[in-house]
C-alpha cells in the first residue's frame, strides 16, 4: 500500500516523470508561501520537463495553466494533493492576494468571483474586481527580497515566493525593510508562463534609492496597511455608504469645514505626493485640484467599488492605521438607525445629539363653541396657510377644534394645504439657494452633504426645481478630454525611456538585459506599444535597442521636441 510522502524542504529532482500519474510526493506549505510558489517547488521536486506534465499531476482538469496572482481550477486539485495543501477556500484565503480585494467589495460580487478561482476558467475576474479601470494597474509582478532569498536558502534550503511581498502597494520587505525587486518572469513582455522560484539572476536590478525618513515612513505605513487589510479577508465587508460617512467624520474631527475644502485638498495632495513616484501609485494626485477631485470621488454617493489602494491611501492620511479606521467604522455602524435612509442619516458623529425637551405641563384647553365672527377669522387665516399652532395660541383653542373646522370645510382645507406647501417651498428653496451661494464652486453632492434633510425634502416635493438648480452648478469633475495629442505623448514616452535607459546603465553598466530593465522602470511602455499605429519614435528607439543589444548611439541625438 502506497503512502503519501510530505516534505517540508525543497526536494532535489532525481526522477523525470513522463506521464501524468501523480507520484507519492507532496510538499508542505512554508511560512508565508503563495500557491504559485508551492506549485513551482512541486514542479522542481518532481523533476518534470514540461509544465503540462506538472499541471496534469496537480489538477484533475483540462486546464493546463494557472496564474501567479489569481490562480484557478483549485476545486480540481488531485485528492492526494488536496489532502496536504487544503481545500480551495483555504488556499484562496491563506495563499493568494485575493483577500486584499475582499473587504471593499460587496458580498454578491465576491460570491460571483469565487467560482472563477475554483473553476477551470478564470474569466474577467480583474474587470469584475475593478482592477482594469482602477488606475492602479491590473498586472501584479512577482516580487522578492534579496535578504529573504539568502535567509530562505540558508534556513530551508530553497528560496520561495513570500505572500506578503506580492500584494500591490507593498514596496519594501516587512521583515528586512529592503526594497523589493520585481521579477522578469511571467510578465506580458517576458514570453511564456513559467513555474520558477525566486533567484537573484531573474530579478530586475533595482536602482539604489535613498529614502528620507518621511518617505520611508509613508511607504512602510502603506505596506503595513495593505497587510492589515488583507488579514481581514472574508471576515469583514465595508458598506460603501458607511465608509463615506466615516471619512466625513474623520475630516470633521481634523477641523476641515467641508470634505473638499481647499485646506483638506492641499493636505491630501502633500500626503499622496510622497507615494506618487512609486509604481503602482503613479496615478495619485500631486496638486490640490486633482486631490479635490480624488476626495470627491470617495465622498459622493458610491457608484461602484474602488481599488483597495485608493481607500488605503485615504485611510493612512486620516487614520494612519487600518485598525483605527475599522474601530471608527464599527462605532459609526453601531450608532446608525437601520430604518433611516441614507438621505437623512447624520454625516458627522461628533455633532451633539439634542436632548429631548422636557414635556411642559400645559393647561388642557377645553373645546369652545366658536362665535361666527371668530370662526370666520380662523377660516380666513387657514385659507392663507397659517400654521395651526399660531392659530391655537391666538384664539386659545385646541388643535382638535381646528381639525374639526377643516373637516367641515373641504375647500378651506384644500386652500390651507396648498398655501402651506407654497410657503414651505419658498422656505426650502431659499435655504438651498443660500447654501449654494455660500460656496459657489461646490457641486450638488457637496451642498447636499451640508444639509441632507433639505435635499431630501426638495427631492420629494420639488424635484423639477431641484434638478434645474443642480444643472446650473459645477459638476465637480475633471472632464475626459477626448482630443489626444499622440505626438506629445510619443515624445514624453521616448523621454521617459531614455531616462530609464540612462539610469539603468549608470547603476548597472554590465546589465545584459536592458529591455527587461526598461520595461520594469516604465510599466506603461508595453501597453503603449500595443497600439501599433502610435508612438513611432519610442518604437524606433526600442527596436534599435533590441537589435544592437546595447545603448544606441543615436539615442543621444534623438530630438526631444519637434
Amino acid at each position: 500500500m502506497n503512502h503519501l510522502i510530505t516534505c517540508d524542504r525543497f526536494m532535489p529532482a532525481c526522477t523525470v516523470y513522463s506521464d501524468t500519474q501523480c507520484p507519492d510526493i507532496a510538499l508542505k506549505w512554508l511560512e508565508d508561501e503563495t500557491f504559485f510558489s508551492i506549485c513551482s517547488r512541486q514542479h522542481a521536486a518532481w523533476g518534470n520537463l514540461h509544465l503540462k506534465t506538472t499541471f496534469g499531476m496537480l489538477f484533475d482538469s483540462t486546464s493546463h495553466a494557472t496564474k501567479h496572482d489569481f490562480p484557478h481550477s483549485l476545486d480540481t486539485l488531485q485528492a492526494n494533493i488536496r489532502s496536504v495543501w487544503g481545500d480551495a477556500e483555504s488556499i484562496i484565503f491563506r495563499h493568494t492576494i485575493f483577500p486584499l480585494f475582499m473587504p471593499f467589495q460587496s458580498q454578491p460580487r465576491i460570491q460571483a468571483v469565487m467560482p472563477m478561482l475554483k473553476g477551470d476558467n478564470l474569466g474577467s475576474i480583474k474587470y469584475r474586481l475593478g482592477l482594469i479601470t482602477g488606475r492602479f494597474g491590473a498586472e501584479h509582478a512577482l516580487k522578492a527580497c534579496s535578504c529573504c532569498i539568502e535567509t530562505d536558502i540558508n534556513c530551508r534550503g530553497v528560496a520561495y515566493w513570500h505572500l506578503s511581498h506580492q500584494f500591490p502597494g507593498v514596496l519594501i520587505c516587512p521583515v528586512h525593510n529592503v526594497w523589493l525587486q520585481e521579477s522578469a518572469l511571467n510578465r506580458r513582455w517576458a514570453g511564456r508562463f513559467q513555474l520558477a522560484l525566486p533567484a537573484q539572476a531573474a530579478l530586475i536590478p533595482q536602482p539604489a534609492q535613498y529614502l528620507d525618513p518621511i518617505t520611508l515612513d509613508a511607504v512602510t505605513q502603506l505596506a503595513d496597511s495593505v497587510l492589515d487589510l488583507a488579514s481581514l479577508g472574508p471576515s469583514k465587508f465595508f458598506n460603501p455608504l458607511l465608509v463615506r460617512s466615516v471619512y466625513r467624520n474623520a475630516l470633521c474631527n481634523l477641523g476641515y469645514r467641508s470634505p473638499t475644502s481647499p485646506q483638506a485638498a492641499a493636505s491630501f495632495a502633500q500626503h499622496s505626493s510622497i507615494l506618487q513616484p512609486f509604481h503602482p501609485l503613479t496615478a495619485l494626485p500631486t496638486t490640490a485640484e486633482k486631490a479635490s477631485a480624488y476626495l470627491q470621488q470617495l465622498m459622493r454617493n458610491p457608484r461602484g467599488h474602488s481599488h483597495p489602494l485608493k481607500h488605503l491611501v485615504m485611510i493612512t492620511w486620516l487614520f494612519r492605521k487600518v485598525g483605527a479606521f475599522v474601530d471608527a467604522y464599527d462605532r459609526f455602524a453601531a450608532s446608525q438607525d437601520p430604518g433611516l435612509s441614507d438621505a437623512v442619516q447624520p454625516r458627522y458623529t461628533d455633532q451633539p445629539v439634542p436632548k429631548p425637551a422636557e414635556a411642559k405641563k400645559t393647561k388642557q384647553l377645553r373645546p369652545k363653541t366658536l362665535k361666527p365672527a371668530i370662526r370666520a377669522q380662523i377660516l380666513r387665516l387657514l385659507s392663507k396657510g397659517t400654521p395651526k399652532n399660531t392659530i391655537c395660541n391666538q384664539f386659545r383653542i385646541t388643535t382638535s377644534t381646528i381639525n374639526k373646522l377643516l373637516r367641515a370645510e373641504p375647500q378651506i382645507k384644500k386652500s390651507w394645504a396648498t398655501a402651506k406647501l407654497e410657503m414651505a417651498l419658498l422656505e426650502h428653496r431659499g435655504n438651498w439657494i443660500a447654501l449654494s451661494q455660500s460656496s459657489p464652486s461646490s457641486n450638488t453632492s457637496i451642498i447636499r452633504s451640508q444639509n441632507p434633510k433639505l435635499y431630501a425634502w426638495l427631492y420629494r416635493n420639488d424635484k423639477h426645481w431641484l434638478l434645474q438648480q443642480g444643472s446650473e452648478l459645477p459638476t465637480g469633475r475633471i472632464g475626459n478630454n477626448s482630443k489626444i495629442n499622440w505626438g506629445d505623448r510619443d515624445i514624453e514616452l521616448e523621454k521617459t525611456v531614455l531616462n530609464a535607459l540612462t539610469q539603468t546603465l549608470t547603476d548597472y553598466p554590465k546589465n545584459g538585459n536592458l529591455t527587461h530593465s526598461i520595461y520594469s522602470l516604465v510599466p506603461s511602455l508595453f501597453g503603449c506599444l500595443q497600439k501599433s499605429n502610435q508612438y513611432p519614435r519610442t518604437r524606433a528607439l526600442m527596436l534599435s535597442l533590441k537589435n544592437k543589444g546595447s545603448y544606441p548611439k543615436s539615442a543621444h541625438k534623438t530630438p526631444i521636441s519637434n
